[in-house]
């Protein structure tokens, strides 16, 4: 935008006419240089090449597939298939210990209205919420604690941080307590708190 300044003058010729003399104050010209630095710097942010240092994650040497198929030369993404995706491990849903005043009873008791032994999905299946359903599956036992994992829909299983007799673990809206963990018969049983 021009910067514009006027000014009023008296004519010695004339005294009783005045003229309003106008002038206009040019911007000075950007230089060359100034210029290309602001196009290379406008082109960098359009590209994502901020100049910002790489995530650790992103300086590996490792190459990753991409969409396509095959690997980049650069141990990127190509740019024929789109970007890999890096999976992020998600932490276990966390165990809630049983209250002070419970009683462990025997580990094996063999009650629970939901069970499965390792590498089995609990049967019956836990029932739909929100329009959602959950698969808990026994993974394994580790003494008298239940390893187990959650699935939501058609997600991917998840972790649950192992359980003993009256812990309880919250996935979304279930919250599950294991009743019963059988070393021998390799059988997991829990309720469904509601």
């Amino acid at each position: 935008m021009a910067v514009v300044s006027t000014s009023v003058a008296l004519v010695a010729d004339a005294p009783s006419r005045e003229e309003t003399v106008v002038s206009r104050t040019a911007r000075p010209r950007p230089s060359a240089a100034r210029l290309a630095g602001a196009l290379l710097a406008m082109s960098l942010l359009a590209a994502g090449c901020g100049g910002q240092e790489p995530a650790p994650e992103q300086a590996t040497s490792a190459p990753a597939a991409s969409d396509a198929g095959g690997e980049s030369d650069a141990g990127g993404a190509s740019d024929g298939g789109g970007q890999s995706v890096a999976g992020v491990p998600q932490d276990p849903y966390p165990a809630t210990p049983a209250p002070d005043d419970f009683e462990v009873p025997d580990p094996c008791s063999g009650e629970g209205a939901y069970g499965a032994k390792v590498g089995e999905t609990a049967a019956p299946d836990l029932p739909e919420r929100a329009g959602e359903t959950l698969t808990i599956e026994v993974t394994g036992i580790d003494g008298a604690d239940a390893e187990l994992s959650a699935t939501l829909g058609d997600g991917s299983p998840r972790e649950v941080e192992a359980l003993t007799l009256g812990e309880t673990a919250t996935i979304d809206l279930w919250t599950i307590s294991v009743t019963s963990v059988c070393g021998d018969s390799q059988q997991v049983e829990f309720d469904l708190i509601d």
